[in-house]
């Protein structure tokens, strides 16, 4: 019964003005699906590693957003030096 109610409650909702959120929840759910299985992730090769073996991993500490604030002042600067506006 309950089963019944559910699929005449979801084809009520796709026949009513909701029809296209349906469709576009369904797509962007397959799209999603199918990036989380072909996603590019990095391959980091162990073969060589022996148990005991030390790692460094490096990281930055300038974000990304800072080093393009840090280039554009670069390029004012240079500008300004030019005698350029």
């Amino acid at each position: 019964m309950f089963r019944r109610i559910l699929s005449l409650a979801v084809r009520s909702y796709v026949r009513g003005p909701a029809r296209s959120w349906v469709f576009t929840s369904g797509a962007m759910l397959l799209l999603r699906a199918i990036k989380r299985v072909t996603r590019k992730s990095d391959v980091i090769d162990l073969s060589r590693s022996k148990p005991g073996d030390r790692f460094v991993i490096e990281h930055l500490d300038v974000t990304h957003k800072q080093q393009m604030k840090d280039q554009k002042r670069a390029r004012k600067a240079d500008k300004a030096a030019r005698g350029g506006r």
